[in-house]
């Protein structure tokens, strides 16, 4: 999405989507820091588009989930995760915001406390509508006939209980927005509320872990992400995530900022999350906080299936307890000079804790990030349709291969602006993708913002088959123009990049080298009148080209295939019917890797040859050469 002629304030407050947006990794932003800058000139109709509607899908910028509609979501291109880790964290405080009540629209309306556990677990789509913790009830923003704005200032000040349309409980006036992590969650067990049935085939929710799709959307399904269908077992890790800094007000106004579930059974030992805030140094603030799970009340039940990895099930209409804790900012202990440095948000998920989503109170944080712009053209990755300029268009690079118009996927878009084309059917508007987003050498960088994608040392410009006049890792030579999407002009690119040993993986993708020459004798003894190889042994290498040379290596030709020479375009050479007359002669080999435009060749060595008789008759001084056929 644009952020381009936006002022910060209207930029946090028309964005809501992008709450604890999640970068792509520290690595990522250094390499765009550390990336070389081209010399741009934007032609008239370049200028960056005013907000409203980039890619004319008929969905509004701000909350248009792929403002470009390349099929990579702006939550990826505006890239705010970090996944690396900041050293040891402090001691944590532990928390006793326990959510004692929960309201849900499963079935119209639905309510469960710990004090009173509904009978009727839910099993399909329960989308929060208000929670309860200490004497507060928390509206979460989510629409529905049970909930009530009163004044009509956009946000639910009531409640409706029991149908009749009126207001029965007061709410807090709080919109709350699930977090929507870019780190791959590759493991653990899905708990899917949705289909109680065990069978996959008739599963309502969303198959994506099928192919090694990560588990991610599963933690943001439904309006505001906040659909308690789902849940990930076992998934143990720690996630990393950029704040635009956190509201000073929020500090002490007796509100709770964080909210955090459990949606499984409890494994043996310990069951909690840590939360932890720092600077941009990665320097922790003030102390953790943890929510104990073992020690939180359950507040109502589920019935899911479970199913693995692979989509194959684990169980089926099993019962699983519902746990929700609340987290006030004031429980980090942080000074007001830390407040204002806190910008990167860390949370520790034990192996047995199992998270329903993440969810943040829309007035506790600045959650929006600054919009990346790779290479460095004006134009945020988000409206850019070449975001590292190599030539190669970012919906190539994601790797989707779905169909492009000018680098754009056509066709219908659900209400999140994502194309359907890149979405299961079950999930047109609730902002996920159906594929994995290319990391070719699994270093965090996307291959559409990395210019050496398989980090072979070749750019990936080069790669595709383009040029690179200036040696940049950018298209053509400076200065350039680019279009008014960020597309190079002028210049070429943007054909079906190289693929030079024709195995159907892009050179930029597959990792290659120069040739590389391990073992190579320094001579070969072949008897008169017999045949004898001359073999190397290499790497790195597509094909081979022997040459021979026969003035003692001041010149060499190519061989090719003869009654006297075989396997003159293999690591292999032989030579048939040897004859003394081609004592001393030198043999090499020039090596190819067609995957590998940087430096595509090497010569071996050459290799002499030394022919000697097969068997001799010595009387005195004389000897006799027996020929072979014994004349």
């Amino acid at each position: 999405m644009s952020y381009l002629n936006i002022d910060p304030t209207k930029r946090f407050f028309s964005r809501l989507k992008l709450w604890i947006i999640v970068p792509i990794s520290l690595f990522f932003f250094l390499n765009a820091a550390m990336a070389p800058k081209k010399e741009l000139s934007l032609p008239m109709d370049s200028a960056p588009l005013p907000y409203g509607d980039t890619d004319g899908d008929g969905i509004s910028d701000d909350i248009d989930e792929d403002d470009d509609n390349d099929g990579i979501p702006d939550l990826f291109e505006d890239g705010c995760e970090i996944n690396t880790a900041f050293g040891t964290p402090p001691a944590t405080v532990a928390t006793t915001n326990y959510v004692t009540s929960i309201y849900t629209n499963y079935n119209g309306f639905w309510s469960s406390s710990a004090g009173s556990i509904n009978p009727q677990a839910y099993d399909n789509v329960s989308t929060l509508l208000a929670f309860t913790v200490g004497s507060k009830t928390y509206a979460t923003g989510v629409n529905s006939t049970a909930m009530i704005d009163s004044d009509s200032n956009g946000l639910f000040d009531l409640m409706d209980t029991d149908g009749n349309g009126t207001g029965d409980i007061s709410v807090e006036e709080t919109s709350w927005t699930a977090l929507r992590p870019v780190t791959k969650i590759k493991s653990g067990i899905r708990l899917e509320g949705r289909a109680i049935d065990g069978n996959t085939s008739s599963a309502v929710g969303p198959l994506l872990t099928t192919g090694g799709i990560p588990f991610n959307p599963y933690l943001y399904e439904g309006e505001r992400g906040l659909d308690m269908s789902y849940a990930i077992a076992n998934i143990g890790n720690a996630w990393y995530f950029r704040l635009g800094g956190t509201n000073t007000p929020a500090y002490g106004d007796g509100q709770v900022d964080i909210l955090l579930t459990q949606g499984a059974q409890l494994g043996s030992g310990s069951n909690y999350n840590r939360l932890h805030l720092l600077d941009e140094d990665g320097n922790y603030l003030g102390n953790g906080v943890e929510i104990n799970w073992n020690t939180t009340p359950i507040v109502g039940n589920s019935i899911v299936d479970q199913y693995n990895v692979n989509d194959s099930p684990n169980a089926s209409n099993s019962k699983k307890n519902i746990r929700l804790a609340g987290v006030e900012l004031s429980e980090f202990g942080l000074t007001p000079a830390e407040r204002a440095r806190a910008v990167i948000f860390r949370l520790e998920i034990s192996a047995n804790a199992d998270p329903i989503f993440f969810v943040v109170n829309d007035n506790s944080f600045i959650t929006t990030c600054t919009p990346l712009d790779t290479d460095g053209d004006g134009l945020a990755n988000s409206i850019d349709l070449d975001s590292d300029n190599d030539g190669i268009l970012d919906a190539v690079e994601a790797g989707h291969g779905q169909t492009l118009v000018a680098g754009r996927i056509p066709g219908a878009v659900g209400t999140d602006g994502i194309p359907n084309a890149v979405q299961a059917p079950s999930q047109y508007d609730n902002g996920t993708i159906n594929y994995e987003i290319l990391d070719s050498n699994n270093d965090n960088i996307l291959d559409y913002v990395s210019t050496d994608s398989d980090a072979d040392g070749c750019n990936d410009v080069v790669e595709a088959g383009f040029t690179d006049g200036d040696n940049d890792g950018f298209l053509g030579t400076s200065p350039v123009s680019i279009d008014a999407w960020g597309v190079v002009t002028g210049q070429g690119g943007y054909t079906v990049p190289r693929d030079g040993d024709s195995n159907g993986t892009p050179d930029y993708r597959e990792a290659g080298d120069t040739p590389g020459i391990l073992a190579t004798p320094s001579n070969a003894v072949i008897f008169d009148g017999h045949s004898g190889n001359i073999a190397i042994t290499v790497d790195d290498t597509t094909s081979f080209q022997w040459q021979l040379s026969t003035d003692n290596g001041l010149t060499f030709s190519d061989l090719s295939d003869s009654a006297t020479y075989s396997g003159t375009d293999t690591a292999t050479l032989t030579i048939s019917d040897v004859d003394m007359e081609m004592e001393g002669y030198k043999y090499r080999a020039v090596l190819f890797n067609d995957a590998y435009v940087c430096d595509p060749s090497a010569i071996s060595d050459a290799i002499t040859l030394d022919v000697r008789v097969a068997s001799m008759i010595t009387n005195r001084k004389i000897t006799f050469r027996v020929n072979k056929e014994g004349s």
